[in-house]
C-alpha cells in the first residue's frame, strides 16, 4: 500500500528537490547530528536530523537518545547541571508495519516508509570505479534528502522517521540545554552530537515571508522573495493563487522548495497562468520543520504578458566610490531591436514602487548602462523595457546599497518602571536617522555581568515591556538597549538602567540571645543578634504582658543607631513577660523573633512608706500610721523594741490596714518600731526605718 501511496508524491516530490538535494551532497562527509527547538505553551517540541547519509543510516539502525540538562532557574545558572534521559531506548523509525498503519493518515508516512526500508541502491565501494562510486553516493544522498524533506513537511512522519521527541516535563523559568545523539557510536567514527538551548518563554516568531515580487511572462508568473534571512525557520513553502484577491487556494498538493538565494537573497518560482488576460493574485506563507505554518506575505498581483519572450537581465552593478552605482545589463536575443526605449526604475523595498530614474530612447542605438549619481541607502533596481508596440517588460529586480560602516547614535533618555507584578515597562526617545532599523534591549542581574538579550526580535519602537521573577534576592535589576541601522551597523550601549525590584522577600530574622531578669538591675536585661539582611530600615522592640497579653512598645531604632541590648525597667514584680523583636526593610516587608518567658520576681518588694508613730499622752498610747501601694498585701507585721532590747514581732495587721496602736506602753521608756509587709506569693516588703517614741 504503501508504495502506491509513495508512487504519487515522488512525482511531485522530485520536482521540488533540486536544491534540497545539493544542499545534503555538500553535507555529506559531515557526520553530526543537527536539531531545533520549538518552544509551546507546557511543552518543548524537538526536532534533529543527520547532517549526511552515514550518519542517517547509523540513526535508523540504532535510534537517537535524548538527554535535558537543565542550565538555569529562574536566572540563576545551576552550577553542574544533571542529564535527564527522556529516551529510556532509544528512539528508532517504526517498523515497516507499523509504518503501512500511519500512512493511513499521512501520506508522507508512506514516503519515509519507501526511502527507510525500499530498496535502495547497491553500496559500491571506490575501487569498483570513481563513477560509479559518485553516482552512488548521490543516490544515497537523494533518498535520505527525500525522506528528511517528507519529515520537514509533517510532524508524523517526523515521529515515525525517530526524528522528533515533545517534551511534557518541562517548567516555567527554567532554561534547557538538549543533547541528541546516536544510540550507538560506530566503531572508527564519531557521529557528533546536537545541542539544542531553549526555555518555555522563547517561543519561535514566525516571520511572514518578504520582499515578495512577481514578475509576468507570456503564461507564466516568476514569484520572488527574500529566503535568505529565514532559511533556518522555513524548510518549504506554500504558493497560494486567486483572482480576486481575497480568496486563494495552493498552486501544488505538495509545499513548494525555491531556488537556492541568488547573491541577493532571493528565492524564485515559477507558476503556469491559465490565461495572460486574467489578474491573478498571490502570497505565500512558509512550512517549518515541525509542520506549523507562518504567516502570510503581502499579496502581489500580475498578468501574463503575450509579447516579447526576452527580457532584460541585469548584469553587473558597481559600486564607485561609495558614492555612485554603475548598472550593466543585457538585452538577450533579438531584445534590443524590438524596444523603443528603456526606463532604469528605483525603489527602497523589492516590493516598489519602483519610480524612473532615467529613460533612454533605443529605437536607433541600443543602451546597456546608466550610472545612479545619486543612490538611496538601499536600492532596488529594475530595467523596464517599451517595446516598439507599447508593451512593458522588466528584469527582476536586483539588490545594491552603499557600504554604511557609519552605525546611528546611542539612544537616550532610557527610563523605566517595574510594578508589583513584576512587569517591566521600558521608554527612551527615538532615534532620528532615516535609515533606522531598531532596537535592542539587554537586561543582566548585576551592572558587571554579561548581559543577555531581552528582546526576540528588532523593536521599531521606541518602548519594551519584560516580565522579571520577584521571587529572587537580587534586589534590582539592569538594562541597556543599543539602536542598529538598516544595515545592522549597531551603536554604542545606553549608560545601565538600574531599576529596583517590588521587594516582597521579608528580611532575616532577628534572634535573641538572652532575655533574664536582673536583680541588682531592677529589671529584665534583653540581648539578641540583628538581622543580616542589607535592606533593613528599622528595628521595634514590644513588652507583651502574659497576665493579660498586653502589648506595649517599648523601644524603637534605625540602622544608623543600631543596638543589640535593651534594660527594661518599667516592669511589675510578679508579673512574667516575653518580648517581640520585629524588624522592617525598606520596602515594608517586616519578621519578628519572640524571647522565652521571663517572670520578674525578687520575692522583695519595696519599703511601706511614710511610717509614722504620734504619742497620745492623754489615751497613753502610741498611734502607728502608714502608707503602701503595692497591691495583693496579705499581712503587715510591726516588730517594735523597748530600750536597749533587741526587736521581736509585735503584732500581725491585716493587709487592709493602714494604722495600728501601740496602748501596751509605760511611762519612762523609749520605744522603736519597724514595719514590713506579706504580699501574695509569701513576697515581703523591705524592712521599714526606725522609728522611736520617748513615753
Amino acid at each position: 500500500m504503501y508504495r502506491i501511496l509513495f508512487t504519487g508524491l515522488l512525482s511531485v516530490g522530485l520536482l521540488l528537490m533540486g536544491r534540497h538535494t545539493a544542499s545534503a551532497q555538500q553535507q555529506q562527509s559531515e557526520h553530526r547530528i543537527v536539531g531545533l527547538a520549538n518552544p509551546k505553551p507546557g511543552k518543548i517540541q524537538l526536532r534533529w536530523s543527520p547532517a549526511g547519509y552515514i550518519a542517517w543510516e547509523i540513526g535508523n539502525k540504532y535510534g537517537y537518545t535524548v538527554e535535558r540538562f537543565t542550565t538555569s532557574v529562574n536566572g540563576v545558572l545551576v552550577p553542574h547541571p544533571q542529564p535527564v534521559l527522556l529516551t529510556p531506548q532509544p528512539l528508532k523509525p517504526y517498523t515497516l508495519k507499523q509504518m503501512e498503519t500511519a500512512a493511513q493518515k499521512d501520506d508522507r508516512i508512506a514516503m519515509v516508509a519507501e526511502l527507510i526500508y525500499g530498496e535502495g541502491a547497491k553500496k559500491v565501494k571506490p575501487e569498483e570505479g570513481i563513477g560509479s562510486w559518485f553516482e552512488n553516493q548521490s543516490q544515497n544522498d537523494w533518498r535520505m534528502s527525500m525522506a528528511l524533506l517528507a519529515c520537514d513537511m509533517s510532524v508524523a512522519a517526523a515521529r515515525s522517521a525517530g526524528l522528533f521527541l515533545e517534551d511534557t516535563t518541562v517548567r516555567p523559568g527554567e532554561r534547557y540545554a538538549y543533547r541528541i545523539s546516536v544510540g550507538q557510536q560506530p566503531k572508527n567514527l564519531i557521529i557528533d552530537t546536537a545541542i539544542v538551548v531553549t526555555a518555555l518563554n522563547e517561543p519561535i516568531l514566525l516571520g511572514r515571508p518578504p520582499e515578495l515580487a512577481i514578475v509576468c511572462a507570456d503564461s507564466t508568473a516568476t514569484l520572488g522573495w527574500l529566503t535568505n534571512f529565514n532559511r533556518g525557520m522555513y524548510s518549504a513553502y506554500v504558493v497560494e493563487r486567486g483572482t480576486d484577491g481575497k480568496t486563494f487556494r495552493p498552486v501544488t498538493d505538495l509545499p513548494v522548495v525555491p531556488t537556492a538565494p541568488d547573491a541577493a537573497g532571493f528565492s524564485y518560482y515559477q507558476d503556469s497562468l491559465p490565461d495572460n488576460d486574467v489578474k491573478y493574485y498571490y502570497r505565500v506563507k512558509g512550512i517549518t520543520p515541525f509542520g506549523e505554518y507562518g504567516p502570510y506575505s503581502q499579496v502581489v498581483m500580475g498578468m501574463g504578458v503575450p509579447a516579447v519572450s526576452e527580457r532584460p537581465i541585469m548584469d553587473t552593478i558597481i559600486v564607485i566610490d561609495n558614492k555612485k552605482i554603475e548598472l550593466r545589463w543585457l538585452l538577450p536575443g533579438d531584445l534590443a531591436k524590438n524596444l523603443s526605449s528603456i526606463i532604469v526604475t528605483r525603489s527602497e523595498k523589492g516590493s516598489g514602487p519602483y519610480l524612473p530614474i532615467a529613460t533612454f530612447k533605443t529605437d536607433k542605438t541600443p543602451v546597456y548602462s546608466f550610472t545612479d549619481p545619486k543612490p538611496l541607502a538601499s536600492n532596488y533596481y529594475k530595467i523596464k523595457g517599451i517595446t516598439k508596440r507599447g508593451k512593458a517588460i522588466y528584469s527582476f529586480p536586483y539588490f545594491a546599497q552603499l557600504i554604511d560602516t557609519i552605525p546611528p547614535a546611542a539612544p537616550t533618555g532610557l527610563a523605566g518602571t517595574v510594578d508589583s507584578t513584576g512587569v517591566v515597562t521600558l521608554k527612551w526617545d527615538n532615534n532620528t536617522e532615516k535609515d533606522l532599523k531598531g532596537y535592542r534591549v539587554f537586561r543582566g542581574n548585576s551592572a558587571k555581568e554579561e548581559f543577555t538579550e531581552a528582546t526576540q526580535e528588532i523593536l521599531t519602537e521606541p518602548t519594551f515591556k519584560d516580565t522579571i521573577t520577584l521571587h529572587t534576592l537580587t534586589s534590582k535589576v539592569f538594562y541597556k538597549i543599543i539602536a542598529l541601522d538598516k544595515n545592522y551597523n549597531t551603536s554604542a550601549y545606553t549608560a545601565v538602567l538600574a531599576l529596583k525590584r517590588p521587594d516582597t522577600i521579608a528580611p532575616s530574622t532577628p534572634v535573641f540571645t538572652r532575655a533574664v531578669r536582673s536583680d541588682s538591675l531592677n529589671g529584665v536585661v534583653l540581648q539578641w543578634n540583628n538581622s543580616t539582611s542589607e535592606d533593613v530600615v528599622k528595628y521595634t522592640l514590644y513588652r507583651i504582658n502574659a497576665k493579660d497579653s498586653s502589648r506595649r512598645e517599648v523601644g524603637a531604632w534605625d540602622t544608623a543607631h543600631l543596638r543589640e541590648s535593651f534594660l527594661d525597667t518599667a516592669v511589675v514584680l510578679g508579673d512574667t513577660y516575653f518580648y517581640e523583636l520585629m524588624v522592617w526593610d525598606d520596602s515594608g516587608n517586616k519578621s519578628k523573633d519572640i524571647s522565652g518567658d521571663v517572670w520578674f520576681e525578687t520575692g522583695k518588694r519595696p519599703a511601706v512608706k511614710n511610717w509614722k508613730g504620734i504619742v497620745d499622752m492623754e489615751k497613753k498610747q502610741v498611734l502607728l500610721s502608714w502608707e503602701y501601694d503595692q497591691p495583693d498585701v496579705k499581712q503587715y507585721h510591726i516588730y517594735r523594741a523597748k530600750n536597749d532590747a533587741p526587736y521581736i514581732l509585735y503584732r500581725t495587721i491585716e493587709g487592709t490596714a493602714r494604722q495600728s496602736v501601740d496602748d501596751e506602753i509605760i511611762l519612762g521608756n523609749i520605744y522603736k518600731y519597724k514595719i514590713t509587709a506579706v504580699l501574695k506569693g509569701d513576697a515581703k516588703a523591705v524592712m521599714s526605718r526606725e522609728i522611736l517614741v520617748k513615753y
